[in-house]
């Protein structure tokens, strides 16, 4: 989507993001203005005085906010050196599930006080000297404030899961500019680690102090009086009654005095921020490290480790005997329901930004990009063929393997869809992720794949462009394509993916720190 751009960078925000409500005040603007023209305060982002009068032509404001189009390519180049990429996953080097093994972290965390565990052992080690996180504020636990953790005390409070916005970024800029840290770690949502991974793509001086980025796990974040309305309202819960919110399938409100009320997704998803409507990073995809909650178990968390730096301190912590680590192969269940909450997060805001469409309602700029393509990234795509983009070692399933097989497969290998293969090699469907989950538990053991896979199969020849795929992937609403033989369409030579054609238009954008 192509911007109008006002030479005054702070009027294309204004109308933009803050006028049309998208602001979450992470501070991103705040820390990065060269002059000190913006500033959070009660609730508010002031823009104190006309920064024109100071300096010509800045941009800065605009590029690093997460919802604005700029930077969005290159922000992808701190993560596309991983050698695994994935639907609702992202770029990745491996997925685990990790706990503290500090029984009193896992305690004061919402999952396996992993976060708490990574930064304390981060700041003992000198990897880290402070961390920019959220705290809980005493009067009402479920609002939260940026904190700059200088000692392991301080840590002890952050939260590892966050239902309500903070200015961590304005905190990081605070944390460099007043505190003087030169190795600091970053720790917050998706759209929070989207400004800071912009910052560091626009090269700002700050950020040379940026020494990891811990991405929390989120579906979205919540606009603190509509929900506490919502709650107070439906449920006679005040919002200083609340101790905390947990999310597995449901939202579940836990009380001061030990009550707990389950809500569904659907039913506080008005209650929610406005962009966050339209986000579809679910597992912070930018992030060194993705922490989040691994439903059904309570004090263990799924980890993504997406970086070098993140590998590193990762397997330093482990090493010293911080975290306790087991394969996530020994818990589909909780790698099911990981991707279940992922997909859903993408379908909802898939649906928002198309009914923001048809009723001419405004978009984030940021979310405009992701389903657009530019004019030079649509040349490229012509110019590629099919059978030059695709995965030719393609991972298949017989259509006699059970669910329980299939949910097994896919949670080793991490893929969404398998293409079924029968005996005599010929193609006869696809099974999907989505097809899977249908399945209750109770009969994954006697469903078999043939029963609930796709027959009628969208499929490309080798020649098609790149671009046709894309265009078809588009039109259907599907994740991935099969690539078959012209002159036999039973005969499986390749697959793509979404994200195969997105690194396609990403790599050029590969860099390091």
């Amino acid at each position: 989507m192509k911007v109008s751009r006002e030479l005054i960078a702070y009027n294309d925000l204004k109308k933009l993001v803050i006028e049309p409500g998208f602001c979450i005040l992470c501070g991103a603007c705040e820390a990065a203005c060269p002059v000190h023209a913006l500033k959070i305060e009660h609730d508010e982002l002031h823009y104190l005085f006309d920064c024109s009068n100071h300096v010509e032509f800045c941009p800065i404001c605009y590029d690093v906010c997460p919802f604005t189009e700029a930077l969005l390519l290159e922000t992808l180049g701190f993560v596309t050196d991983a050698p695994n990429r994935r639907e609702s996953i992202g770029y990745y080097r491996k997925i685990v599930l990790a706990q503290a093994r500090d029984e009193k972290l896992r305690e004061l965390s919402h999952s396996g006080g992993v976060v708490a565990a990574l930064l304390l052992h981060g700041i003992k080690t000198d990897f880290i000297d402070s961390a920019v996180v959220s705290e809980s504020e005493e009067e009402a636990p479920i609002r939260l404030r940026p904190s700059i953790s200088l000692v392991p005390d301080d840590l002890l409070s952050a939260v590892d899961c966050k239902y309500f916005p903070s200015a961590v970024a304005k905190a990081f800029g605070k944390a460099v500019h007043e505190y003087g840290k030169l190795e600091i770690a970053f720790v917050g949502t998706p759209c929070h680690v989207r400004a800071i991974r912009k910052l560091e793509a626009w090269e700002h001086k700050i950020i040379n102090s940026l020494k990891i980025v811990i991405g929390l796990i989120c579906l979205w974040s919540f606009s603190y009086p509509e929900l506490t309305k919502f709650l107070r309202e439906n449920h006679n819960i005040e919002a200083d009654d609340i101790k905390r919110i947990d999310l597995d399938r449901k939202y579940r409100i836990l009380t001061k005095d030990n009550r707990e009320i389950a809500i569904s997704p659907s039913e506080v998803r008005d209650h929610t921020l406005n962009s966050c409507r339209m986000c579809q990073d679910f597992t912070a995809e930018l992030a060194d490290i993705s922490v989040g909650g691994a439903h059904p178990l309570t004090d263990w968390s799924i980890v993504i480790i997406r970086t070098e730096e993140g590998e590193r301190l990762f397997n330093d912590a482990v090493k010293a005997g911080v975290l306790n680590v087991k394969s996530i192969e020994e818990e589909p269940e909780v790698y099911r329901h990981f991707v279940e909450m992922a997909i859903l997060k993408r379908q909802y805001a898939i649906e928002e930004v198309e009914r923001r469409k048809r009723n001419n309602e405004p978009i984030p700029p940021a979310f405009m990009r992701t389903t657009e393509l530019l004019p030079r990234e649509e040349s490229l795509l012509s110019m590629l063929k099919a059978e030059q983009i695709m995965t030719r070692d393609v991972m298949t399933i017989s259509p006699e393997a059970t669910v329980e097989e299939i949910l097994s497969i896919m949670t080793k290998h991490h893929h969404m869809g398998y293409p079924l293969v029968n005996e005599k090699n010929e193609l006869v469907g696809i099974v999907t992720f989505e097809d899977v989950s249908k399945v209750p538990a109770s009969k994954r053991a006697e469903t078999l794949a043939k029963e609930i896979a796709h027959k009628k199969l969208i499929t490309v020849n080798p020649e098609a462009s790149a671009m046709e795929v894309y265009e078809k992937m588009s039109k259907h609403k599907i994740g991935r394509i099969l690539v078959v033989d012209k002159e036999d369409p039973k005969k499986l030579l390749g697959i793509i993916t979404k994200t195969d054609i997105l690194h396609i238009l990403r790599w050029p954008m590969k860099r390091k720190r």
